[in-house]
Formats: C-alpha cells, structure tokens, sequence
C-alpha cells in the first residue's frame, strides 16, 4: 500500500488516500471505511491482500483522525453525516479522478454505520457495497444493559468534555463529541438518525449489490447485531457469509480486529465477489 494522493475534505480538512493495485484502472476499486480509531495504516495487509487478487484497494483517515488534520477534538466538532456525506464523497470523487472502474465501498465497524447513513441519501457515491464486522450498537442485540450503560456513559462523558477522550480512557480514540452522541442514541434506540434523520426509510429504498461478512468471534459485531444492521437494507441484493478459522489459517484468531492483518483467504473471497457481481464496469 502506498500513498496515493492528497484530499481536501469539506470546511479545509484533508486526508491521504492510500492505495494498492491502481494501475488496474479499469477493475473494480474496494475503498474501505475504517473502525471507530482505527487508523487508515492499519488495513495496510487486507488493502495488499485486495489488490493481489484483481481488485484495486485504498483507505484513508477519517476527518481530524490520525493522519488527517486537523484532528477532531473541543471546538472542531463532526457528526455521521459530516463523514457519510462529506468526507466519503470526497474520497470517491478523488478515487474516480485516477480510476475508470466501479467503487465498491467497504465498511468495517463503524465504517458500515457510515456507509448506511450515506446510502440513505439521494445520490450514493458508490456502486455497491460491502460489511466486514459491522452490526448495530443498539443495547438489545448486544451485550444488553452492560452495552446500554457503556454507550450511554460515553456519550455522558462526550458531552461533558466536549469530545470523547478514547486515546486516554481505553476506548475508540478521540472522537469528535457529536458522532459520540448519535453513535450512543444509536445504542439506546436502534435508530441512526443523525441530524434528527431517521436513515431507515432512504435505506430501505436503495437496491444495490451488498456483500455481508460475519467474523468469527465477533464480540463487538455478533450476528443478532448484525442482522439488525443488514435489516435496514431492505432493498439491496444481499449475500452473506461468516469467515471462521477454519475457513483460513488455522492458528490465527478471526475476530473484530485481526482479519486486517492476516487477510490470507478472506482478502480472495471479498475480492471475488467484488469481481463477480461488479466486474469492470465503469460508472454510466
């Protein structure tokens, strides 16, 4: 993976899309949406692994995340919609200036929450789409009231800061107070509704590809959660399937975090299917 360009974000932020395989300009192009504090380097091994198997691949920082600036924190405030409909149309729209082929975005935690948010929207920026590891936060298809009180203390917390202190507390990084917010009123309601706006009746309408991926012991996206995030997608053609260890290395743990550093397999399998149900197809 290697630096692919600089990008200026809406309200002057920038970031750097990092990439692998973009000599292919006509094949598919996998951008994937990062974890809460995850940094963009960290998918360096699943964004190579993409790319040897026919796909080009990139990731990049989230607004005021790592190595974007200005960093998120008291007074430089962001929300979902802020991401979904300013940093990832940014990011798209930097991708399709090198790159003829169809953007297949891929949301990982986070990132999923992101990309449904955006999709709800009038004008999608990508042509399909894949989850890897990402479920609803809501308390009833979690771990309950020890979910409920964790996410509700975070956005407490958020609010009384004026942004979450994760790098400090042990917990998804600093984030902006906002995104905090919506992510804990996700939690308590089952609602995404960022700005008041509930994204379920856009999302429900939306008919694209969407690929699901389970990963095995999953404790922070379990399939009760995920299932209730893949529900909003009401109108997508949707196919599924849970990557255990037995499906790849054996002595290698396949959990919420891992598959980005030892992607052997599942890298193939995503890309496969990227390939098969997108193909090189350029946007009309």
């Amino acid at each position: 993976m290697e630096k692919h360009s600089d990008i200026t974000l809406p309200g002057g932020a920038t970031t750097t899309l990092h990439a692998a395989g973009t000599d292919a300009t006509s094949a598919p192009f996998v951008l994937v949406m990062p974890a809460m504090g995850v940094p963009a380097g960290y998918y360096g091994p699943f964004v190579d692994e993409l790319a040897q198997h026919g796909v080009a691949a990139g990731v990049a920082d989230y607004t005021g995340q790592s190595d974007s600036r200005p960093h998120v924190g008291r007074g430089r405030d962001l929300g979902y919609t802020d991401l979904a409909d300013g940093w990832l149309p940014a990011v798209v729209d930097a991708v399709r200036e090198h790159h003829e082929g169809p953007v297949v975005a891929l949301g990982h935690s986070l990132g999923g929450h992101l990309l449904a948010a955006h999709l709800a929207g009038p004008t999608p920026a990508v042509d399909a789409a894949v989850l890897i590891g990402s479920g609803t936060p809501h308390w009833r298809a979690q771990q309950g009231l020890k979910t409920l009180a964790q996410t509700q203390f975070i956005g407490l917390v958020s609010r009384l800061c004026g942004y979450w202190p994760g790098a400090r507390l042990g917990f998804g990084g600093t984030q902006a107070v906002t995104l905090m917010r919506e992510w804990a009123a996700f939690s308590r309601t089952g609602r995404l509704a960022p700005g008041g706006r509930d994204i379920a009746p856009g999302l429900a309408e939306r008919s694209l590809p969407l690929l699901v991926v389970d990963l095995d012991n999953d404790t922070l996206a379990p399939p009760a959660a995920v299932d209730e995030l893949v529900g909003l997608f009401a109108g997508a053609d949707v196919e599924r399937f849970t990557f255990t260890k037995s499906a790849g290395d054996p002595g290698k743990a396949v959990d919420h975090y891992s598959f980005a550093r030892s992607p052997e397999i599942i890298g193939e399998r995503i890309a496969a299917w990227v390939t098969g149900r997108v193909g090189e197809r350029a946007r009309p």
